[in-house]
């Protein structure tokens, strides 16, 4: 009678209800098993407390739910954030509200000369410090857009509508790359802002077409002055060319006939010295030298006589 009695308890130990359970707590077990893909980063929290922030890309395990709760973050994914609404919402009654009444449209920034533009940023971000993302703020997107509306406001009414809508599209999209970064790291998003675009910036419809008139006037100009500026260098660069040359020539000149003075002034001395050492005989010489010289140009001899009117007069062209 013993031995049957044992052989039933036996049976009763491995009875379907306790093989469920068993297969229930191996499966909850099993349950703890998860896998990180290449892109992400997991955070393993404990009872909410953090116990792992860096759990890398692979096969891991962790106690499951609700003991341990393991959240994966896409670290090198890039995400992409539109930001195309800067009014947000106003009352009923308010100058904005009255405007889009008249125009259908919505003043969305003022520039710095009181000048409406529509603008459409692209706002590109990777998380660069998955507990900070999780754990910093609630709706980052959210707080991302009011961020970037305060900076575009702000950068805007510092500037003028030909600047926004031409040449400072780059100035903007540097600016506000630069100080979304700051008061996101300041405020512990986790959020890496790697590129920022402004995909459209427009003044309002209903005067789109005068805008153009005046950004292709603008260009009109530009060109003119381009043209007339080609053509002053062309000219002063001949003109520099021409007074060089003519300065080269004055100099060459100038040096000709210094050369020449100081070789007649050097013979003139020396001359002045074999005069001084025989005054009479040189005068003599040189007053016949003088005369041989000049003779030969002669046409008629006047001998002024004060007795005899007319003088005496020797016609010299019959020799």
């Amino acid at each position: 009678m013993t031995r049957p009695r044992r052989e039933s308890a036996r049976k009763a130990h491995f009875s379907p209800i306790t093989w469920l359970l068993l297969l229930g707590i191996v499966g909850y077990l099993l349950a703890g098993l998860y896998y990180v893909d290449q892109n992400q980063i997991a955070v393993l929290t404990r009872f909410g407390r953090i116990i792992d922030s860096n759990v890398m890309p692979g096969l891991h395990y962790a106690l499951p739910w609700p003991i341990d709760r393991r959240t994966k973050i896409p670290v090198k994914q890039v995400e992409t954030l539109v930001i195309d609404d800067f009014a947000g919402e106003y009352e009923e009654n308010s100058a904005p509200a009255r405007f889009e009444q008249l125009t259908g449209l919505k003043p969305y920034c003022i520039t710095g000369d009181n000048n409406i533009v529509t603008i459409a940023l692209l706002i590109k971000y990777t998380v660069i410090n998955p507990v900070d993302y999780l754990y910093g703020t609630k709706s980052s997107e959210e707080m991302m857009s009011n961020l970037v509306a305060s900076i575009i406001i702000r950068n805007l009414a510092a500037l003028g509508v030909d600047e926004v809508l031409t040449f400072g599209k780059k100035r903007i999209e540097n600016d506000v790359k630069i100080q979304l970064q700051r008061q996101l790291d300041s405020l512990n998003s986790g959020i890496g802002v790697s590129f920022v675009e402004i995909k459209e910036i427009n003044p309002p419809k209903t005067v789109q077409q005068d805008f153009d008139d005046v950004v292709n006037a603008q260009v009109d100009k530009r060109k003119v002055v381009n043209v007339a500026q080609s053509y002053a260098n062309e000219v002063i660069s001949y003109a520099r060319s021409k007074a060089n040359l003519i300065v080269a020539e004055a100099e060459s000149y100038s040096n000709e006939k210094v050369l020449a003075a100081e070789g007649d002034a050097s013979r003139f001395l020396s001359r002045l010295e074999e005069y001084k050492k025989a005054p009479a005989i040189n005068r003599t010489k040189y007053y016949l030298d003088f005369i041989q010289e000049i003779y030969p140009q002669l046409v008629e001899i006047r001998v002024i006589d004060p007795d005899r009117e007319g003088g005496l007069v020797i016609n010299l062209s019959s020799r």
